[in-house]
C-alpha cells in the first residue's frame, strides 16, 4: 500500500508502481484533497488521514499489507498504526520523513525550528505556495530536476488549494510519531530509507529508538524517482526477507 507525500499524488511512483507489482500486489491512493481524490473542506489532517487508511484497506479488503509511506505519506501511515495497531500490518516502509518535523534541539532528525516551520507554513499560505513547492522539489534531486517533472508535481500542487495545503503542514507540525514508530518496531519489520543530507541525524534517532530497522541513506527527497533502480531493489529485497 502506497502512500504520496503532502500535496502529491500516485504519479510520484512512476518509476516504482511496475518494479514492485512484478512481485506483489501493490495499491497506491491519493489522500484526501490531493491528486484524484475528491476536494473536501474536511478532515484535512493526519488523524482522519490514518481513518481514510484503514477505510481504504477495508473496501479493497486487504487483510494484511507492508505499508509504504514517502515524505508526510509516512505521517498516514504512521497515524493508521497508532489508531489501529500493527495487527494488519506485515511491515512499514517509511521513506525520507522524521517521526516530528519540529525540531526540538539542534541535531535533532527535523525539518526545523518551531520557527523555521511557522515561517514555511505562512508561505504556503500566500501566492508563494506553488514556487515554493517547485523549488523544494527541485532541491529534492541530488543532479537537475527534470523541468517536466516540476511541472507535473507543481500542476498536481495546484489542485490541492493554499489553505488546505497550509492546514496540513499545521497539523503536521503538531504531531509526534516517535513513541508510535518505536512501537512499531518492536512488532513488524520496519525499513527506513533516508536521503543523505539528513542521514546523521535520522541514523542516530533510528539506532536509539528503531534498533531492529533496516536504514538504506540515497539521495535527495526525490530519490524514488532519481535512483528509482537503488530503490526499487531495496523495497524488493526488504520484502522478500520480511514475507512469513
Amino acid at each position: 500500500m502506497l502512500v504520496p507525500g503532502w500535496a502529491c499524488s500516485t504519479e510520484i511512483f512512476d518509476k516504482n508502481f511496475s518494479a514492485w507489482a512484478n512481485h506483489y500486489r501493490v495499491i497506491a491512493y491519493d489522500p484526501r484533497s490531493q491528486g484524484r481524490s475528491e476536494q473536501t473542506a474536511a478532515g484535512n489532517n493526519y488523524d482522519q488521514r490514518g481513518l481514510d487508511l484503514h477505510d481504504v484497506l477495508d473496501a479493497m479488503e486487504v487483510e494484511t499489507a507492508s505499508l509504504l509511506g514517502w515524505s508526510l505519506g509516512v505521517y498516514d501511515v504512521l497515524s493508521y498504526v497508532r489508531r489501529f495497531g500493527a495487527g494488519r500490518v506485515r511491515s512499514l516502509i517509511l521513506i525520507d520523513e522524521s517521526m516530528r518535523i519540529v525540531k526540538e534541539r539542534e541535531n535533532d532528525w527535523g525539518e526545523g525550528s518551531a520557527e523555521e516551520v511557522a515561517g514555511l507554513i505562512a508561505t504556503v499560505k500566500t501566492e508563494s505556495y506553488l514556487p515554493f513547492v517547485r523549488e523544494y522539489m527541485a532541491a529534492g534531486f541530488e543532479g537537475e530536476a527534470p523541468a517536466e517533472l516540476l511541472d507535473r508535481i507543481t500542476r498536481t500542487a495546484s489542485e490541492l488549494p493554499p489553505a488546505r495545503a497550509a492546514a496540513l503542514l499545521e497539523d503536521a507540525a503538531r504531531q509526534d510519531f516517535r513513541s508510535t514508530a518505536a512501537m512499531a518496531a518492536g512488532k513488524v519489520p520496519v525499513m527506513q530509507i533516508l536521503r543523505r543530507d539528513w542521514a546523521d541525524s535520522a541514523l542516530a534517532w533510528i539506532r536509539e529508538n528503531q534498533p531492529s530497522a533496516r536504514v538504506e541513506v540515497l539521495g535527495g527527497h526525490l530519490m524514488l524517482l532519481e535512483y528509482a533502480d537503488e530503490l526499487n531493489q531495496f523495497v524488493l529485497e526488504f520484502l522478500g526477507n520480511s514475507s512469513g
